[in-house]
């Protein structure tokens, strides 16, 4: 599909790319922010990764190599908590914090993120709102959905290590749909478009999306 033209909107922006794992969020999120002037696109599974990396502080200071490799601490490992513990909100919390300079400075962030349970339990109004106060901003989300069984064949193919539990079994599969389902109820609370992602992406779905940001 060919990029169209930029476009531009007339006040700072948050973008929520709300949907479960496999929905086609990137594969929608990253030509809009191509084409979307002053965006920024902040995908949270690059800010953990970020975090999960653990370097070696033994060598001496001035070794550059120490910044330059690392082990990765595997994020869902039953036996290591790290990425609980260590990971998780403080990739949100990052991804909100810096939104909010971004919003500052007039720009658009983009947060490509899940969402959906933390949507479901609040996060908006007990997280979002309140770390934003005093901001100047518009609130938009953009969920992308596809039937349960179209996400999981996804899943299976790009083959992750984040998405090994969440395969391992029916059981685990129907509890994480049971949890998050592909279009959460709550969404219908906030300003939101529903993108369909279960065929290819067109150029008209990106012009729904440009239209719904701009209204």
């Amino acid at each position: 599909m060919k990029t169209p033209v930029r476009f531009t909107l007339a006040e700072p922006t948050l973008i929520l790319g709300v949907g479960i794992s496999g929905s086609g969020k990137s594969t929608m999120l990253k030509p809009l922010a191509e084409m979307l002037s002053d965006a920024v696109f902040i995908e949270k599974d690059l800010v953990n990764d970020i975090f999960l990396r653990t370097y070696d502080r033994t060598g001496p200071r001035e070794d550059m190599l120490r910044y330059a490799e690392y082990h990765r601490v595997p994020r869902d490992n039953p036996k290591n908590t790290y990425y609980r513990d260590h990971v998780l909100f403080q990739s949100y919390a990052f991804m909100l914090e810096y939104a909010k300079q971004l919003l500052s400075m007039g720009k658009h962030p983009i947060l490509e993120g899940n969402y959906i349970k933390e949507i479901r339990w609040g996060y908006i109004e007990q997280v979002l709102r309140p770390q934003l106060e005093g901001a100047n901003y518009k609130l938009k989300l953009l969920l992308t959905h596809s039937p349960a069984d179209i996400i999981r064949q996804r899943l299976i193919a790009r083959a992750a290590e984040r998405d090994r539990i969440k395969l391992s079994n029916d059981e685990e599969w129907k509890k994480l749909i049971a949890e998050q389902p592909p279009i959460p109820p709550e969404i219908e609370k906030y300003p939101h478009i529903k993108v369909d992602t279960t065929g290819p992406l067109t150029e008209q779905r990106l012009f729904d999306v440009i239209a719904f940001l701009a209204s």
